[in-house]
């Protein structure tokens, strides 16, 4: 039992990442039927934008930025993911998107994270980093660890992690479906034709969705980092899973996709900690079990859909 609890919160703190991340997908997909293949390494990109306004590029303790401090090192993070979701669609999207050129928009965005990519490894040349932790989970008892029978053990930060990542999911929803600017979204998305032909500035608010996704997915893994050292790669990889949660998803509604997220996120963690009779997969296989469960199941949906119209 309690190994069980270990793995549901754990599972639940990094799926809400990728569901957050898995809404960012879906909303720009349902837009622009564009996948953001540089998603994840705008996420690296604003972690350690971040992590170098707060405390530079040399080594920092985990307790070692205040609030006050992380506060415009957080700002500063989340508009670098900003500014680069803005420029993405202006000038490497938009302009292919416009000519129809779907081979284009793959080429720049493809080469725009390898570019990132390549200035991150570069610029941070450790391969891992302590992330600083501004909120004083330490102080609580036990050092913010809850130990329970068995040896298991859960970090209130977990809890924390999952209740930023349902309340961004809801701030999502929320926007999308109240909101004259997220109408005005949703008009696009359900036909951008008739959008351009009743004067609503599709461009523009198009490249505020790439520039508030990429925000919104960037935030959700800042909260997320103190968890565990990152590293300038870390991004990619939560750009991944959180690809295949909006896949799973269908591109749905941003509760969807946080429900994928979710489920990739116990299955992550059931992976690297459960044991079934003899079965122990382990840590090593946290990554490649979600995915190939995955395309899987997409493979299994693509044959349904194929033998439905014999049918």
């Amino acid at each position: 039992m309690a190994l069980f609890l270990q793995i549901v919160a754990t599972g639940l703190a990094a799926g809400a990442v990728y569901g957050i991340v898995a809404t960012s997908h879906t909303l720009i997909f349902r837009l622009t039927g564009v996948i953001n293949f540089a998603l994840g390494e705008l996420i690296s990109l604003s972690v350690f934008a971040t992590l170098y306004f707060a405390a530079g590029s040399g080594p920092v303790a985990r307790t070692g930025v205040g609030a006050l401090r992380f506060g415009p090192a957080l700002a500063g993070g989340i508009l670098v993911a900003v500014v680069c979701g803005y420029l993405l669609y202006v000038l490497a999207v938009g302009p292919f998107l416009r000519r129809g050129s779907t081979l284009g928009w793959i080429g720049a965005i493809v080469a725009l994270a390898f570019g990132i990519r390549g200035f991150l490894a570069a610029t941070f040349v450790r391969p891992g980093y302590v992330f600083p932790d501004p909120i004083p989970f330490h102080r609580l008892p036990n050092e913010g660890i809850v130990r329970l029978s068995g040896g298991a053990s859960i970090q209130m930060r977990s809890f924390f992690v999952a209740g930023v990542g349902i309340a961004l999911a809801a701030a999502a929803a929320w926007f999308l479906g109240r909101t004259r600017t997220g109408g005005a979204l949703r008009a696009i998305g359900d036909n951008r034709v008739a959008a351009d032909l009743i004067g609503l500035p599709t461009e523009r608010l198009l490249a505020f969705a790439f520039a508030a996704t990429g925000a919104l997915a960037a935030l959700a893994a800042i909260v997320a980092a103190p968890s565990a050292p990152v590293s300038t790669n870390g991004g990619a990889l939560i750009g991944l899973k959180g690809l295949v949660a909006a896949l799973l998803a269908g591109f749905g509604s941003p509760w969807q996709a946080l429900a994928a997220g979710l489920a990739v996120g116990l299955v992550e963690a059931a992976v690297s900690s459960a044991h079934i009779g003899f079965l122990h997969l382990g840590p090593q296989y946290r990554d490649i079990v979600p995915l190939a469960l995955a395309v899987g199941a997409l493979a299994l949906v693509q044959a349904r859909r194929s033998r439905s119209p014999a049918e």
